[in-house]
């Protein structure tokens, strides 16, 4: 496949998930090749091996011819290979076809059947054909992708030779003993004719393929809120219009919103959310009096502190320390191997792990200089997406389970909304972030490229809650960067009240309102936030929550306090307020003078979706819902 990881972010929303189960694959295979001689001996082994079989004229350079005859010559020569039976001996046949695929793909129209050839061989053991074929489509090189259908409905169609013993079994008496098992390894345990069984199911497939892989893509991007969020939140998502109506081709665009699915009391809560990624302020991460993973306060006595990392983190307990190390500690910072296969042990050499140490470092130097911790939400997040798909995807070798109906942290990721940020603004940023995954695992800096580091920062800064516990903190260090450069976070209490930020999925659809029905606490002292219903909600109701402090200061006028908010709101998230306390609280004209000028000034454009996601919330379908106060993250 053509770089997959890159490849990734022009594919449709629904197909997302599936990709990006490739993810840490591509990023394994990638690192095994070049850092693991045996690896590499068996992949120049499968290479000589396939050359030596195809025929002169499929890999004759300079030659595109790939008639019928040629591919079913291809297919002859893999039907009676034997396949492997256990669940480690499968995945690793499929990492070395999919490996081979990839190089011979990239070697032009010559090397067009092979490649399709090593494709095929991943398909035939892996657990969810399907699911393969619909990342196929989205990743290898159109040609080569054509060819694997084709060698697919070919293989089903063409009857394979029956043996001597076959043919003395047609007619043959019932009691008769059962004829010697065919040559090769059956397809599958179950059934000795798996070809006639399954192949031909796969075959059905492709004889509607297009029009299939449509209505899947189709149905996994309509079906997510229908599994998102989880009914235990008491919430859904639904689409209603802007309060600036736009339109395109005629169609009124619509934005996402989190409304509730019953009916709330004043103080209930809602439901309880923990961050998909976190990080405490910068200040508050060097003290290590709180635990980096969950935000606990511990005393320096009590801290777990690793040793020789750049972050220098502080846990309050060996279960924050796993989950962070799992989740992304091990990737970003750790000396160990980041991606770890079970039943693997990959050496690093003495020169990648102090050039990998340097890299961690300056990552760390790029996040304390500023005092921002965009950079660490978006590298944790990448880091934990690998992390949930290898481990999703090998439980799908090893179990033969099916994922495909699982979203993925990307499709959520993917729908949320953002600020768009100059390339120019974050390079150096995205460059330490690229070089610490480059050396980590080389081919997984390659999911940074096209400005998906600018994108995802730009996700992070408009969606992340701050935390913050009672009323907040006091002590935070004043900002040393222009008000327009600060980092800011949706919270009650101002992001100068907080010991950290939190990424979460539920609560970023909730829009903001200068009198929120909503708010978010953390009563446990950790980053588990409880959303807190500030009055009577009935279900139907759009869930808002005050991305700023809307108290204001005691001895201020509303005017002014208006005035402090709408700015911050400005600079924050990119738009105006109009809520209708807001409006309510709006400065008027006199009998004798005239209304002052709005004092908000917005500078660039407001918050957007990506392209994909914007297709799914322009139109006429979706509930319709009016809120109680209107929503003011006016596009």
């Amino acid at each position: 496949m053509s770089t997959p990881i890159s490849a990734r972010s022009a594919i449709t929303m629904g197909a997302i998930s599936v990709v990006s189960g490739l993810i840490a694959y591509a990023a394994y295979f990638d690192y095994k090749r070049r850092n693991d001689p045996s690896f590499r001996k068996k992949l120049r082994k499968e290479k000589r091996r396939v050359d030596r079989s195809k025929p002169d004229n499929i890999l004759t350079p300079g030659s595109s011819s790939r008639n019928t005859a040629d591919i079913k010559e291809a297919l002859a020569m893999i039907r009676n290979e034997q396949l492997p039976s256990s669940a480690e001996q499968k995945e690793q046949y499929f990492m070395e076809s999919v490996q081979m695929g990839e190089q011979l793909a990239t070697q032009g129209p010559a090397f067009e059947i092979p490649a399709a050839l090593a494709f095929y061989r991943a398909l035939r053991v892996y657990p969810s054909p399907v699911e393969l074929i619909m990342i196929y489509q989205k990743t290898v090189p159109e040609p080569v992708f054509k060819i694997v259908m084709e060698m697919t409905s070919l293989d089903v169609s063409t009857p394979e030779p029956e043996t001597k013993e076959e043919k003395k079994e047609e007619g043959a008496p019932a009691s008769r003993s059962p004829s010697p098992p065919r040559r090769g390894q059956p397809k599958n345990l179950t059934s000795p004719h798996y070809p006639r069984n399954v192949e031909r199911a796969i075959a059905s497939f492709v004889l509607v393929l297009s029009h299939a892989v449509s209505i899947t893509v189709k149905q996994r991007a309509e079906g997510y809120y229908e599994k998102f969020p989880e009914t235990s939140f008491y919430v859904s998502v639904a689409q209603v219009p802007l309060n600036d109506p736009q339109s395109i081709d005629g169609k009124p665009v619509k934005k996402s919103v989190l409304v509730a699915s019953k009916d709330f009391a004043p103080g209930d809560v809602i439901y309880k959310e923990t961050p998909i990624v976190m990080a405490l302020d910068v200040d508050l991460q060097l003290k290590g009096l709180h635990c980096s993973q969950c935000f606990k306060a511990v005393s320096a006595s009590q801290a777990t502190e690793p040793s020789s990392d750049a972050l220098n983190p502080a846990y309050c307990s060996g279960e924050c320390e796993v989950q962070a190390s799992t989740q992304h500690h091990t990737l970003l910072f750790g000396s160990n191997p980041p991606v770890i296969v079970e039943g693997t042990n990959i050496a690093i050499d003495a020169s990648k792990v102090e050039a990998r140490k340097a890299a961690q470092q300056k990552l760390v130097e790029s996040i304390r200089a500023t005092g921002k911790v965009g950079l660490l939400l978006v590298a944790r997040f990448i880091a934990r997406m690998v992390g949930d798909e290898t481990k999703k995807l090998s439980a799908a070798a090893s179990a033969g389970a099916n994922t495909s109906d699982d979203y993925s942290l990307f499709d959520h990721i993917e729908r949320l909304r953002y600020l768009e940020i100059p390339d120019a603004d974050c390079a150096a940023d995205d460059a330490a972030l690229t070089e610490v995954l480059k050396l980590s695992a080389e081919g997984l800096e390659e999911f940074l490229k096209n400005g998906r580091y600018a994108m995802l920062l730009g996700k992070m800064a408009y969606n992340a809650i701050g935390v913050t516990f009672s009323t907040g903190r006091d002590d935070k260090p004043e900002s040393s960067l222009r008000v327009e450069e600060q980092e800011w976070t949706r919270t009650p209490y101002g992001t100068k009240k907080q010991i950290g930020t939190g990424l979460y999925f539920v609560s970023s659809y909730m829009s903001h309102s200068c009198s929120p029905t909503v708010q978010p606490s953390f009563p446990a002292g950790t980053n588990e936030l409880h959303l807190i219903a500030n009055s009577a909600i009935k279900k139907g109701d759009e869930l808002t929550m005050a991305y700023v402090d809307v108290q204001g200061v005691v001895d201020a006028s509303a005017i002014d306090n208006r005035r402090t908010r709408r700015q911050e709101l400005a600079r924050g998230w990119r738009f105006a307020c109009a809520c209708a306390r807001c409006q309510a609280e709006a400065p008027t004209a006199t009998a004798t003078e005239a209304a002052p000028k709005e004092d908000v000034h917005v500078e660039g454009p407001g918050a957007q979706v990506e392209e994909a996601v914007q297709r799914f919330e322009t139109g006429e379908a979706g509930p319709e819902l009016r809120s109680k106060a209107e929503a003011d993250d006016v596009e």
